[in-house]
């Protein structure tokens, strides 16, 4: 079973599960080994939200779909998991763990289901915080992303760089609105609707000096960046950035 990528499957852009919270922690330690947990949480509601749009759409009616639609959306996303017998942390695990990194273990893995509501949680252990570019959350060896689950690859963006004594973080902009242009069919509208509830939040706390950072909060060792509908329709897209001393 490939319970990652039978939650998260959508089918225009990462972010289509609509309300959806993203949580990313990284623990380092003074030798840059450390903890990294990633928890997710994915209301499929946006999906059948979605899927009630799009047949609404093609049957040549405008507006919102009806109940009735949305209904038969939901229950054929329910059927759909209910077909996948295997929804356990043991399958989650062997998943994830033959295809890890060396000197990256999964030290805590917990998934849970309510309906549509499903949430995932993850901690791994590194022995460098460069072997996090390397961590994959599916078992996909057919080099295929169209139909990757969401964050196949959770810190492949993120670069983590050693100069004498300071210590760079930094990412590429985080911006998922970007992912519409080609999409023509997609509405202002239906993009609030999606993205309703969604958030990102990513932390680093380190034993490190913060010398300069773009987060958006600051609590002692850990810097925090938060994501959501607001920033993101603010336009300016920005990544992470920190500079540490140590």
């Amino acid at each position: 079973m490939r319970i990652l990528r039978g939650i998260l499957v959508v089918g225009v852009a990462w972010f289509a599960a609509g309300c959806m919270q993203f949580d990313y922690g990284i623990t380092l330690d003074e030798d840059l080994s450390g903890t990294a947990d990633v928890d997710l949480a994915i209301d499929l509601e946006r999906v059948a939200y979605m899927a009630a749009y799009i047949q609404n759409s093609f049957s040549g009616e405008e507006g919102e779909p009806t109940e009735e639609q949305l209904e038969a959306a939901r229950e054929e996303i329910l059927q759909g998991m209910d077909e996948d017998e295997d929804f356990s942390v043991e399958s989650m695990r062997a998943e994830i763990e033959p295809d890890l990194p060396e000197g990256v273990t999964l030290v805590h893995a917990n998934v849970e289901r309510e309906e549509l509501l499903t949430t995932m949680n993850m901690r791994f252990a590194f022995d460098h915080v460069d072997k996090l570019k390397e961590i994959r959350l599916d078992d996909d060896d057919e080099g295929d992303d169209g139909g990757a689950p969401v964050d196949a690859e959770p810190f492949e963006d993120l670069e983590i760089l050693e100069d004498g004594d300071q210590i760079i973080i930094r990412s590429e902009a985080i911006d998922p609105m970007k992912e519409l242009d080609d999409v023509p069919w997609v509405s202002d509208e239906m993009v609030a609707k999606l993205l309703e509830g969604f958030g990102v939040t990513f932390s680093v706390t380190s034993p490190f000096e913060v010398e300069e950072h773009n987060a958006t909060r600051e609590d002692g060792r850990t810097l925090v960046w938060e994501f959501n509908l607001e920033t993101l329709q603010s336009g300016e897209a920005t990544g992470i950035y920190a500079r540490l001393k140590r």
